[in-house]
């Protein structure tokens, strides 16, 4: 039986209903590219009309939200490789399952998100002694001191930094980077065009409206290195290069791609 709280989620959170209802619908597919069993109960929990969204998003919509995932999983696994007792920050977590498919048994883990976000949250995933929950802002530099760390930190924000204007995502990087020297972070940003076709196709048809809309677009990434010499790219990931794809997507998504709509980026944050 759909759960009925959701209420008090404001416009902007409502979009962390759209990835996880992504993730479940790719998880029953008969070969899914991402397997997320959890997505698939919480969705069916919720009491949250998705037909909307189900009826007018264009299928590779869909697939970003499921590459975003599969490239944090696999940064992630890299990263504790290296550093099995690191300390992971989940940025506007939402009902975000990556720990559950990433967890080594030793990591240290944080999910971050607004009051009434996490308060929903807890009605489907639970904290335990190695996964803590925490209810702020991540612009709040207060929640930093609660943050536990033995080794080097990542940080991951999957579908965060775009809704903010970038003198703030600058202002996060500087804080951090003074807090945890040497720390990582991997998170999607949107071209000046990617925004435009996120709000008109994905926001709007999705049934929000313009309170949802994304607002940073990224010109170039040279913009975010600009910022600080500190700022140190390790990679830039495509999306869309998948012999998985049906021949309609891979052809939109090398579009896609080639222009740079959208993508993630892995930098590291040095202390010199």
């Amino acid at each position: 039986m759909p759960y009925q709280k959701t209420a008090g989620i404001g416009d902007i959170e409502k979009t962390l209903f759209l990835p996880l209802w992504g993730r479940a619908v790719e998880s029953q597919k008969d070969k899914p590219l991402l397997k997320d069993e959890k997505a698939v109960s919480i969705i069916n929990q919720l009491a949250i009309d998705l037909s909307e969204a189900e009826e007018n998003l264009d299928d590779l919509t869909r697939i970003a939200w499921i590459m975003r995932s599969l490239i944090c999983d696999q940064v992630i696994k890299e990263f504790i490789s290296k550093y099995p007792d690191a300390t992971v920050v989940n940025i506007g977590c939402g009902l975000d399952t990556t720990f559950d498919r990433v967890d080594n048994g030793r990591l240290r883990w944080y999910d971050l998100d607004l009051p009434n976000v996490i308060e929903l949250r807890k009605l489907f995933i639970h904290e335990e002694e190695r996964r803590t929950f925490v209810a702020s802002s991540f612009l709040e530099n207060a929640w930093l001191d609660k943050v536990t760390v033995k080794s080097n930190v990542l940080f991951i924000a999957a579908g965060v930094v775009y809704y903010f204007e970038p003198e703030k995502i600058q202002g996060f990087f500087r804080e951090i980077s003074d807090r945890f020297p040497d720390c990582e972070v991997i998170f999607d940003v949107a071209s000046e065009l990617g925004v435009k076709i996120a709000n008109k196709k994905v926001i709007e048809s999705s049934g929000l409206d313009e309170r949802s809309y994304l607002i940073w677009g990224l010109r170039n990434v040279r913009e975010i290195l600009d910022w600080d010499p500190k700022i140190q790219l390790i990679r830039k990931y495509a999306y869309y290069r998948s012999s998985r794809l049906s021949l309609r997507n891979t052809l939109m998504g090398a579009v896609s791609d080639l222009l740079g709509i959208q993508y993630m980026l892995h930098l590291r944050l040095s202390a010199h």
